[in-house]
């Protein structure tokens, strides 16, 4: 199954779509949505965005390098993040939803990506992706595939934007940790290293920084995605340049890091506003440039910046009238967003006090140790209503229709105290009031007014969400609750127990986890939610006379268990293979003894962080340091060497020469010797890095057929026995010379010093037991294999005019920019010269075979011979091998016949024999 998926994936990744419909779509209406020269080009970006979307909402042109999915979803995140007034997001929408089952994962966490952006609901979406999790944390294409990177932090980044990712984060993390390469990269398939993939990943993990232990993996894949710049500081193309910015973006506060990288991005922008007529590219560069504009980068790079979102504990909302102070600082500055989101910057590099607080709130503190450039996001601060104040919160929504309602007043009067509020965009509110006796209403011209009576206890939250009605609608004769009950996971739960405390109403749950009490009095009424297995709830609700509350989604958390972590696994010999009987393993003071079969099994250790020890008579002592973010069930096979066993010693590796050029091969000897007393296998492999040690190449040292994934059963038995004939074998103390089978070619590498390491790899069970490295340089190169003048086209018949194309075909064979001058001409049989030029080009290393046009012109050939073509003076290369270009013009022909006959005179009657000959001669025409 594993295989089918990789398939798919490579397609939807890298497949180029060439879409057959036109670019018409909805007009811009030419409101400005950022102010100055960047504002200006990001507004033509967007634009140009809009007038791309066809009336089926997708946003795409026949230029894009995605899947319509694809840049239709880059350019809806677009949309909402400049407000587009134009584009229309839910026709988008619409175009990225399908059949659940149908769309594969990164297809569905860009849709719920988009709904959770949009505010609408996604409770199906978030459900269904949550069932493709992996047992290993991680996601796959559909449910039941292998995992992927890029499938992962597409899924992590949505569920996110829907809130739905504590749960599983530690798991997800845990995966990731796993699959990071050496080089700190993420892979797209197997271990290619992608800088997309690492992009989206960094995105992905950066919110866990504070959180989690993942700041190892996070920076291992920020210094990989600087070490992936080319030469001009950027990425190779918009689109990945794009990614890898808004990966890196957030994480320092050094704009020289990647200061190229955007003036790449900015120069690379057309006059109409696009990249590359790609929707894909150019949405994922505005959003990038739209980052770099929104984020707070103080000038000097030696400062600190903090990010965040403070908001209420209870409802997750964010707080009015909130302050920010660091503790012990003067200059720091402080800017706190409309939805909580705050950043802190112009902070030293030092340990800081962060406080947190807000009317009506109890303070919160932090102590943040900070880094030169660092860019810190510590995540939510949650803060708790004080003792002193009543929290009221709640959405309101239209009775019919269900939708949020905005823009109404909620009023709260206690004594002679009036506070009130106004609901957002999505119907929320949230309003501090004084305890007392209180009249809670929600007043609006186009609804019945609602309103309704309450003891407000100093230190709660109460939840006062009622549903409007119409003012053209009739009022029900009583009040109703409604809503839906969930797990941590936002499954529903059925067959949950609904009752009003004082009072007769119970109800249960259905399959969907919802419920509705009805022919209730309004109120102040207390709710009790319980299920077996689940922790209760119980909570206060304000019910006005004759109008539903709708509570929403109720979540019940699992009695909770003390966690732990139990590690199972094998004792294994690492030369033979087998299990190892009766080996001590110990975790702090649990302990057990491996059975017959070397398995062993540990339960219960209640820490985080620790080792493993394992010892056994006749081998040596080991040690297995383990760090968890969080606890889990682990398999953990542990390799241990006998006491008396050395191994095959790798004991130099040498190369036929120190110094090369460019496509040179590289031939490789390892001298080996087996100091042990027993014969030994090893299969040899090799791994070329260059200079900042980042693995370019690697290969077995034994020539090995390709093996396909899919391959038959008959065809991988074949290929086993190619890796059992790969063994080297040695006998005891022996000593041996091993020329390797396969090479490096130096091809296009850049000039420089690579590391050559030979590994060798034991035979039976293919740990590493020694290797060996050595260095070579790679030297600047300016090579053509050929240069080869040529005329198209090649023959012509004489007294005839053709146009002739003169041409040079060229074989590069450089490592380094190649400017290429020469001169040509073309002469007559005669020797005169008929045309002659000078040639000039510029080939990069990846230039291997070009073809020059030198010169077009009709000619009349008014002689019979060779007309050639020749290059000359050729400067900025090296040529190995040059020719001369020929349009060749055979002679014309006439014939001539001469007829004789012998005898020229017979007698007549007489039989005689006449021979007659004629005789053909080809003579110069005219």
């Amino acid at each position: 199954m594993g295989s089918r998926k990789f398939s798919v994936l490579l397609l939807e990744v890298l497949a180029v779509l060439l879409l057959s419909i036109s670019s018409t779509g909805y007009a811009h209406n030419g409101a400005d949505h950022q102010s100055g020269e960047q504002g200006a080009n990001l507004n033509s970006a967007l634009h140009w965005l809009e007038v791309s979307q066809l009336p089926n909402g997708d946003v795409t042109n026949t230029s894009d390098i995605s899947t319509s999915l694809q840049s239709t979803a880059e350019a809806l995140t677009v949309f909402q993040l400049l407000e587009s007034s134009s584009a229309d997001k839910q026709a988008a929408l619409e175009f990225l939803r399908g059949n659940l089952l149908n769309l594969n994962s990164e297809q569905l966490s860009r849709l719920l990506l988009g709904l959770a952006e949009a505010g609408q609901p996604h409770h199906e979406e978030k459900a269904e992706l949550l069932s493709r999790q992996g047992t290993d944390g991680g996601f796959g294409h559909f449910e039941g595939y292998d995992s992927t990177a890029l499938d992962t932090s597409y899924a992590l980044l949505a569920l996110q934007a829907a809130g739905s990712d504590a749960l599983i984060a530690g798991e997800v993390l845990q995966f990731f940790s796993s699959v990071q390469q050496a080089d700190g990269s993420f892979p797209l398939y197997e271990d290619q290293a992608s800088v997309m993939v690492t992009a989206l990943a960094t995105k992905a993990l950066r919110p866990y920084l504070y959180t989690h232990d993942i700041s190892d993996v996070l920076r291992e894949a920020v210094n990989y995605l600087y070490s992936a710049q080319n030469a001009d500081g950027h990425w190779g193309t918009a689109w990945e340049s794009a990614l890898a910015l808004q990966a890196l973006i957030p994480v320092t506060t050094d704009v020289g890091k990647y200061s190229k990288a955007v003036d790449f991005l900015k120069t690379s922008q057309s006059p109409e506003g696009d990249w590359g007529q790609q929707v894909y590219s150019t949405s994922l560069s505005v959003a990038a440039l739209n980052m770099l504009a929104s984020i707070d980068v103080p000038v000097d790079p030696e400062k600190a910046v903090v990010a965040g979102r403070l908001v209420a504990a209870s409802s997750g909302v964010n707080i009015p009238n909130a302050t920010i102070d660091v503790l012990g600082a003067s200059d720091e500055d402080v800017a706190i967003n409309s939805d909580g989101s705050f950043v802190i910057s112009n902070l030293g590099a030092d340990s800081h006090v962060v406080a947190y607080s807000a009317p009506g709130y109890l303070g919160a503190s932090q102590s943040i140790t900070l880094r030169k450039g660092q860019f810190a996001n510590v995540g939510t601060i949650r803060l708790v209503v004080a003792p002193t104040t009543v929290l009221i919160s709640g959405v309101i929504r239209e009775s019919a229709s269900g939708s949020p309602v905005p823009g109404v007043t909620i009023i709260s009067v206690v004594g002679g105290s009036t506070n009130s509020a106004v609901s957002g965009i999505n119907g929320e509110y949230q309003l501090l009031s004084e305890p007392g006796a209180a009249t809670l209403s929600v007043q609006s011209s186009d609804y019945y007014p609602v309103s309704a009576t309450a003891d407000l206890q100093a230190g709660t939250q109460i939840s006062f969400s009622p549903s409007l009605q119409a003012l053209t609608d009739e009022q029900p004769d009583s009040s109703s609750i409604s809503g839906t009950v969930v797990d941590n996971n936002e499954q529903p739960i059925e067959g949950a127990s609904i009752s009003i405390l004082d009072g007769n109403a119970v109800f249960t749950t259905d399959e969907t986890g919802s419920f509705e009490l009805s022919d209730l009095n309004g109120g102040d009424i207390s709710v009790a939610v319980s299920k077996s297995g689940f922790e209760s709830v119980n909570f206060g609700l304000l019910v006005p006379d004759r109008t539903n509350v709708d509570i929403g989604y109720i979540s019940l958390k699992e009695e909770e268990v003390l966690p732990s972590t139990s590690i199972r696994g094998q004792v294994v010999d690492m030369v033979t293979g087998l299990g190892v009987p009766g080996a001590s393993v110990s975790v702090g003071g649990s302990k057990t003894t491996s059975d017959v079969n070397g398995f062993y099994q540990i339960s219960d250790i209640p820490v985080l962080e620790f080792t493993v020890s394992t010892n056994a008579s006749g081998y040596l002592f080991s040690n297995k340091d383990v760090s968890l973010a969080e606890h889990a069930d682990l398999n953990l096979d542990i390799n241990i060497r006998k006491a008396d066993l050395g191994g095959v010693n790798i004991v130099q590796a040498t190369t036929d020469k120190s110094v090369y050029g460019a496509y040179e091969p590289v031939l490789i000897t390892a001298d080996v010797e087996n100091d042990t007393a027993l014969n030994q296998g090893a299969r040899f492999y090799v791994r070329v890095l260059n200079s900042e040690g980042i693995e370019v190449e690697s290969f077995s040292g034994a020539n090995l057929p390709p093996i396909d994934p899919q391959s038959d059963p008959e065809e991988l038995a074949h290929y086993q026995e190619h890796l059992e004939a790969a063994i080297q074998d040695f006998a005891p103390g022996e000593q041996r010379s091993i020329k390797l089978e396969q090479w490096w070619n130096t091809l296009v590498a850049k000039p420089g010093v690579y590391t050559i390491t030979v590994q060798a790899l034991d035979g039976t069970t293919s740990n590493l037991v020694s290797e060996s490295s050595t260095t070579v340089t790679v030297e600047p190169t300016s090579v053509l294999a050929s240069l080869d003048p040529k005329a198209s086209p090649g023959y012509v018949l004489l007294n005839n005019q053709a146009d002739i194309e003169l041409y040079a075909e060229i074989y590069n064979r450089s490592n380094i920019p190649v400017n290429l001058e020469f001169d040509y001409s073309l002469t007559h049989p005669d020797g005169r010269v008929i045309t002659q030029g000078h040639s000039q080009l510029e080939l990069a290393p990846e230039n291997t075979n070009a073809r020059q046009v030198l010169s077009v012109l009709p000619y009349d050939f008014d002689a019979s011979g060779e007309y050639r073509l020749v290059v000359e003076n050729v400067s900025g290369a090296t040529v190995s091998s040059q020719s001369t270009g020929i349009v060749f013009v055979p002679p014309s022909i006439r014939l001539k016949a001469t007829q004789s006959l012998s005898p020229g005179e017979v007698v007549p009657l007489e039989g005689v024999s006449v021979e007659s000959k004629i005789q053909v001669e080809g003579v110069d025409g005219e």
